[in-house]
């Protein structure tokens, strides 16, 4: 695709699918792509400007609302569960795996935070963690953040754009000073990221302050959180990706859904704690299948219904769906040895092509429990 593709005039329709894919893409770090936690945390320091250094200060409270209160005053609320209501086990975080002959297991949907809020199992979840023999997460490269980043280096063709490219020569001078504006509370110069693909920068602008003070200071997200418990009783940890796997499908997304993406992430800054907070509690409450279409309600994708859906349908593909599918084959000698605590993220449980329909077209006896 020619370079100056990136740099013509979005129509109104195009800006408001960015803005969609935008938060998708927030939802997709939160709760689909564990590695990403990694690239996080070495991008960028903290909307508010605070730096880094572990211990010295308590990380600020988050200050976003929930949106869906809002949704239900205006009355947008009920055509957003009803949306929700057609996804296939879109309600749910927690569930038993069982087949005749083995040895149950779980699975259990999780959020790539360090919210105090997430690390909190609750009581059934957390019993059944406790009583099984072995966790399994995506990916354990999170526990080894060096090696992590040793192997994101080894593979420059993940973070750094195509010779000859910089984000300036993908960005209109209007574009790129909105970036700077936001570089610019991070104390970050546009010309420490113009040469890095701009998924990586903008998974960087995703997290609230709260969150990535929380990460500067040491806190592990969940997964991490159970991988470390599990690790200091001796509980064997294993994985089913690579950190650089995951980072690979980030990577696959068409650069200009890339850079929209990113400068939509700008354009929504001051909205992403209420975002992120509405996609917390929907978590919290077990409503999955409610978060896509909470995100339509947020920042509309506009055009048709059939465009909306395609916009979003090669999102999910490269990023959830295909991953489902490497996830459900490589967990397949975990399951059968029975007593396995599977922890991947929540995206991953919803939907025809989601984890729990999955298995059970597999021939495994998926029950709900929370």
């Amino acid at each position: 695709m020619p370079i100056v593709s990136h740099r013509r005039r979005l129509s109104s329709r195009s800006v408001r699918t960015l803005r969609g894919m935008a938060i998708a893409l927030a939802a997709v770090v939160s709760m689909s792509v564990a590695g990403s936690s990694v690239a996080q945390s070495q991008m960028l320091p903290p909307a508010d400007g605070s730096p880094a250094a572990a211990g010295t200060v308590s990380p600020p409270a988050c200050t976003g609302i929930n949106l869906i209160d809002g949704f239900a005053r205006d009355g947008r609320l009920k055509t957003i569960e009803a949306a929700a209501a057609a996804i296939p086990n879109g309600e749910g975080k927690f569930y038993r795996i069982e087949r005749e002959g083995v040895a149950p297991s779980w699975l259990y949907g999780t959020m790539h935070l360090s919210d105090p809020r997430v690390l909190t199992l609750p009581e059934q979840s957390q019993q059944a963690f406790d009583s099984a023999g072995r966790l399994v997460i995506e990916t354990t490269d999170i526990l080894d953040e060096a090696k992590t980043l040793a192997a994101l280096f080894s593979r420059p063709d993940l973070m750094n754009l195509p010779g000859g490219q910089t984000l300036e020569t993908l960005l209109s001078p209007e574009q790129k000073a909105k970036l700077e504006a936001a570089l610019a509370k991070r104390g970050v110069p546009i010309g420490t990221i113009h040469t890095l693909q701009p998924w990586f920068s903008g998974v960087s602008l995703l997290a609230p302050a709260c969150e990535a003070a929380r990460k500067a200071s040491g806190v592990p997200v969940l997964d991490a959180s159970l991988a470390l418990t599990a690790k200091a009783v001796q509980k064997p940890v294993e994985g089913l990706e690579t950190a650089v796997e995951q980072l690979e499908a980030m990577a696959s997304l068409p650069m200009d859904l890339q850079v929209g993406s990113l400068i939509a992430t700008v354009e929504l800054g001051d909205r992403m704690p209420d975002i992120n907070e509405t996609m917390l509690q929907l978590y919290l409450q077990g409503r999955i299948a409610m978060i896509t279409p909470t995100i339509e309600a947020v920042a509309p994708t506009g055009g048709t219904a059939e465009e909306s859906a395609k916009a979003y349908a090669e999102f999910e593909q490269r990023i959830v769906t295909a991953r489902n599918h490497t996830m459900l084959e490589r967990m397949q000698p975990m399951l059968k040895a029975g007593g396995s605590f599977v922890a991947v993220g929540a995206l991953h449980l919803p939907g025809a092509d989601g984890l729990v329909a999955l298995l059970r077209t597999g021939g495994w006896t998926v029950t709900r429990l929370d």
